[in-house]
């Protein structure tokens, strides 16, 4: 089962690459390996993304967040998925990405789940399967 829209995906990375830096808050799941990381955390710290790229089904689309951006010439960076990120709502593209997150989530639900729904997501509406006449014809 597909997970994003290829070239839905694309087009985001390429319109979120145009708008860096950008500020994005840490969601739960990006909260929870900071701590086990054993860095104090705060959910309401925000961090500056520097960098976008789309790293396909597997990871989605991916950013890199300064570990301590107080020290510039630090280049220790976090690589964390947009999914695991708050933006902020007044980004021109918070209502996009936004989007992309629910969908992607939904998505991974879905297939982690597996049975009857992941397969029914597997099926595209509107294409037709190519029909034989009878059996193996």
């Amino acid at each position: 089962m597909r997970i994003d829209e290829y070239d839905e995906a694309i087009a985001l990375t390429e319109k979120l690459k145009e708008t860096l830096p950008m500020t994005v808050r840490a969601g739960k799941q990006f909260l929870k390996v900071l701590k086990e990381q054993g860095e104090k955390i705060d959910p309401d710290r925000e961090y500056t993304i520097d960098y976008v790229g789309y790293s396909g089904d597997e990871g989605g689309i991916m950013c890199t967040i300064a570990v301590d951006p107080n020290q510039p010439n630090n280049k220790e960076r976090h690589f964390v998925s947009i999914t695991h990120l708050k933006i902020d709502p007044n980004h021109p593209l918070a209502s996009e990405v936004q989007a992309y997150q629910r969908q992607r989530i939904r998505k991974l639900m879905l297939q982690n789940q597996g049975g009857f729904a992941a397969e029914v997501m597997i099926l595209e509406p509107g294409k037709k399967k190519n029909r034989g006449k009878g059996f193996g014809k």
